[in-house]
C-alpha cells in the first residue's frame, strides 16, 4: 500500500473516530446507569488519548458495541502510524483492497476472521 492510500484511509479512520466518540458520549450521557454520565463527564475533561484506559476501567464492551468500535478505529490507526496497516494481524497476509474499503479498520483477513 502506498502513502496516500493509507493517508486517505487515516483521514477516513480519523473522521469515523471523531462521530464514534460524539456518539459514544451522546449513550452514555442518555444510559439510566449513574456511573456512566460520571464517566461521560471524565471523557469530556480528558484527552481522547487517555479514553480507552478511562472506558476499560469503567464499563465492560457488552454494555456498550460502540466502545469496540472506539478499540478497532484507535487500533487501525496504530497501525498506520507504525507502518503494519493493511495486514493481518494474526497471519500477516495482506488484506485485500475491497477489505479495506469495506471496513477500513479490520483487523484480520478473511480466513482469520471469527466466524459468527
Amino acid at each position: 500500500m502506498n502513502t496516500k492510500q493509507a493517508g486517505n484511509y487515516q483521514l477516513k479512520l480519523k473522521i469515523e473516530l471523531e462521530c464514534v466518540r460524539d456518539q459514544f458520549l451522546s449513550e452514555l450521557k442518555q444510559s439510566k446507569h449513574p456511573y456512566t454520565g460520571e464517566l461521560a463527564h471524565i471523557l469530556e475533561k480528558s484527552s481522547p488519548n487517555e479514553w480507552l484506559d478511562l472506558i476499560a476501567s469503567k464499563l465492560s464492551s457488552e454494555q456498550f458495541p460502540r466502545y469496540r468500535r472506539l478499540v478497532q478505529l484507535e487500533a487501525a490507526l496504530c497501525q498506520i502510524e507504525i507502518g503494519q496497516f493493511g495486514y493481518c494481524c494474526d497471519c500477516e497476509a495482506p488484506l485485500s483492497q475491497e477489505e479495506l474499503q469495506q471496513d477500513a479498520a479490520t483487523q484480520r483477513c478473511h480466513r482469520c476472521r471469527p466466524k459468527n
